[in-house]
């Protein structure tokens, strides 16, 4: 007898078969047999397929991220995409000859996003070994408590590379474009600066700000000019151990500025390294009491009233009292003095007589015609308007006319002498090169203006301002030591020295200003620290410099002295060079 074998287990497949038989009451089915080892290799599969999408998924993310880390986003959560920051355009500044003086180039930032820093200490520590100059306590600081940090404004290839080697969470590099200054400190309060996202700030470039798309912004500055009046002034400031210094050039037939400096200065590509006092342009927002070079002003406004002409005399004897103020001179002639006279030896007790016969509504109707009731008219914003007496009895109508009780910036005292000397007509200053038609405004006959060149002339050659002759320039002039305004009345031992003037003087075309704030005495002035002997003395170096570069040439004595005493300056006007890029637009 047969003994029957264990009965085997069926396999899966074929269970599963039956099973399927049963339910479908027996009818036919598909059986697709699988066996374990099958089932395995399936499960296998799943699983190598999933790896690789998570590959792909995690390298994809690196992708993104590399792209993220090298070239930056807009923002601290932006992932998808990176972004370049670019600043808008803004207009290059040129002087009027297309001498570069502002432009925008492209740079690279370092900007951290702090919230997406691993570890802030490393972070910072790594990027101090690249950028030394960085402070990496504070910037580990900003870092913990998740900030977003610029670290750097400009990176050069080399530390960009560097720090992209580095290879830290949340560093970005993002594209800017950065105002660049290729003359330094040359005509920084005239071409301003800017700041991160606020623009212009201050000087020209404020103005660049609602520029436009005109194309370049042409200053009426001359950077040659520009650069031999600070090249004086800054000479001047040492040697005489003032405070500050400030000078100005302008074409007294346009109103154009072709050079204005304020020192101490500083650089508009580093502004902030420069103490704040630095950057107040005193030409043009600080007020002064000027003293003697309003004396012009006051003898002009005489004659064109008809209270005085060249040859009308003022006792200048001993003191003039006015009410209970009793006026001086500094070193007085003591003697009967004529208009002329007045003016040349600077006496403040015959130009006090003068302004009495002129009247105090006169002299003021005279002065608001000179601008000085108002802020300058030009595109810098940081002028400032005069600073008027309370009241103006015969006080102030005397000390007003010898520069004191009133206060103006320098750049006032620059356009209304212009007036003065260019035949009486007013200008309006500008910073910018004028172009097509100028506006004028007369406020003195030319036979006035002809009076006054020859008494500023004669203040050149026999008065106080003999430091400031320049040969075959003939330049005119008037200097002026203003005593600065003290508690109960005004310092002795500190004071403004200056010199006003102008060339050729015969037919001017260039008005020049030289200032100091307190210069001191020196053993070779013999103990005196007034304009004669600092301020002009600068005027004349700026002349002999300056004057060839603006096509101002010299003549021969006969011919100016014609001219002076004719007022007649058109045939010298015609015949006196210019030079094609100082020519006024038609």
């Amino acid at each position: 007898m047969f003994k029957r074998s264990p009965k085997r287990p069926k396999p899966a497949a074929y269970v599963i078969a039956e099973s399927r038989a049963a339910n479908t009451g027996g009818a036919s089915v598909h059986i697709r047999a699988q066996s374990e080892r099958s089932r395995q290799a399936v499960r296998a599969k799943t699983r190598i397929l999933m790896c690789a999408v998570a590959f792909v998924f995690v390298f994809a993310s690196l992708g993104m991220r590399l792209a993220y880390v090298s070239f930056g986003a807009i923002k601290p959560t932006a992932y998808l995409a990176a972004v370049e920051r670019v600043d808008a355009p803004r207009p290059e500044i040129v002087d009027r000859n297309d001498t570069l003086l502002a432009t925008g180039l492209p740079m690279i930032a370092l900007e951290i996003a702090g919230a997406e820093v691993w570890d802030p200490h490393e972070t910072a520590e790594q990027l101090g070994r690249v950028l030394p100059d960085i402070d990496v306590a504070e910037l580990e600081t900003k870092l913990r408590a998740g900030r977003y940090v610029e670290a750097r404004a400009d990176l050069t290839p080399a530390e960009r590379q560097a720090i992209f080697d580095l290879g830290l969470p949340g560093v970005r590099f993002a594209t800017r474009i950065k105002r660049f200054y290729p003359q330094a400190d040359l005509a920084a309060h005239v071409i301003g600066h800017g700041e991160p996202g606020r623009g212009g700030v201050m000087g020209l470039e404020r103005v660049a700000n609602d520029w436009g798309a005109r194309g370049a912004l042409r200053a009426s500055i001359d950077i040659r000019v520009q650069q031999i009046l600070e090249d004086e002034l800054s000479a001047s400031l040492r040697k005489f151990s003032a405070k500050a210094a400030w000078g100005a050039v302008m074409d007294v037939e346009t109103g154009e500025l072709i050079a204005l400096a304020s020192l101490p200065d500083f650089d508009p590509n580093a502004p902030g390294a420069a103490p704040a006092d630095f950057r107040r342009n005193r030409a043009v927002y600080d007020r002064y009491e000027l003293g003697s070079v309003f004396k012009p002003l006051t003898a002009a406004a005489a004659l064109e009233a008809g209270v005085a002409r060249e040859g009308s005399t003022y006792d200048a004897r001993g003191a003039y009292r006015i009410a209970d103020r009793r006026i001086t001179d500094f070193h007085g002639e003591n003697r009967i003095l004529t208009l002329s006279e007045v003016v040349q030896f600077s006496s403040n007790i015959g130009m006090a007589r003068a302004a009495d016969d002129l009247g105090a509504e006169r002299q003021k109707a005279f002065l608001e015609k000179l601008g000085l009731f108002e802020p300058a008219p030009v595109e810098l914003a940081e002028n400032r308007a005069p600073e008027l007496p309370r009241q103006w009895g015969p006080v102030e109508n005397a000390t007003i006319s010898y520069g004191h009780g009133i206060s103006v910036t320098p750049l006032h005292l620059m356009a209304a002498f212009a007036v003065v000397v260019n035949g009486g007509v007013y200008y309006k200053p500008t910073f910018l090169k004028v172009e097509g038609d100028i506006e004028e405004r007369r406020v003195f006959s030319p036979e006035t203006s002809a009076v006054m060149r020859r008494i500023l002339r004669r203040t050149v050659t026999d008065g106080t301002g003999g430091s400031a002759e320049a040969p075959g320039y003939f330049p005119i002039g008037k200097t002026a030591t203003a005593d600065k305004p003290a508690y109960g009345g005004y310092a002795e031992d500190s004071r403004i020295a200056s010199f006003i003037g102008a060339i050729p003087g015969f037919a001017p075309r260039y008005a020049i200003l030289v200032s100091f704030d307190d210069p001191q005495p020196l053993k070779e002035t013999y103990g005196y620290a007034t304009a004669g002997w600092n301020a002009a003395p600068a005027f004349k170096r700026i002349v002999e410099r300056a004057a060839p570069l603006l096509g101002v040439s010299t003549v021969n004595e006969a011919a100016a002295l014609a001219a002076f005493v004719s007022g007649d300056t058109a045939p010298l006007r015609e015949a006196r060079l210019e030079t094609p890029v100082l020519e006024r637009a038609p």
